[in-house]
């Protein structure tokens, strides 16, 4: 019998933010390097189909928002580039890129984000799984929770109003209720 190995211990990325957006439109900006460059990239080649290939440019962002501890991208901070493969595509339901990773990093590699119609628009939930839990790993989960807290931002601000800000590092704040 041989001793059984430590379990890893690893943790989740799980955002779900509401958006008054058509699940086509929600799919087509996620998808569309056209539509990547309008609201989150500063460059994007992407073929959008099933193990169609992606590379993402992203700008640099200054520090103007309000955040929390954790944060890991400091002030004007070119974030870089990221490429990958569409591994599951669903029109209207589903967006998943895989990232092509370089060797021994850190970097859990499916991103995937889910896209339920709700009564005024679209529920869009992103998961990406797998990172460590191990204390020395909390900066760096919390700077890519960080970094999607700002994509879904941006996704919600460009559909909502056609408004971006691509320079600015933004974050999903609770709005009250208009009475």
């Amino acid at each position: 019998m041989t001793p059984s190995s430590p379990k890893a211990r690893t943790r989740d990325l799980r955002f779900t933010i509401k958006i008054k957006a058509s699940p086509e439109q929600i799919y087509r900006a996620l998808t569309s390097a056209t539509e990547l460059c309008r609201w989150w990239l500063q460059g994007a080649e992407t073929e959008a189909k099933n193990t169609g290939r992606f590379r993402m440019i992203w700008p640099k962002v200054s520090q103007k928002r309000e955040h929390g501890p954790g944060q890991a991208f400091p002030p004007a901070v070119a974030i870089g580039d990221g490429e990958g493969y569409f591994v599951d595509l669903q029109p209207g339901r589903k967006v998943a890129w895989m990232w092509k990773l370089p060797p021994k990093k850190n970097y859990p590699p499916l991103s995937s984000f889910f896209i339920q119609p709700c009564r005024g628009g679209c529920e869009v939930t992103l998961l990406h799984a797998g990172f460590s839990a191990d204390s020395e790993a909390d900066r760096f989960y919390n700077g890519c929770a960080a970094g999607w807290e700002d994509c879904l931002a941006k996704l919600k601000l460009y559909l909502e109003t056609g408004k971006t800000c691509k320079a600015q590092i933004l974050t999903l704040r609770r709005r009250k209720a208009a009475k």
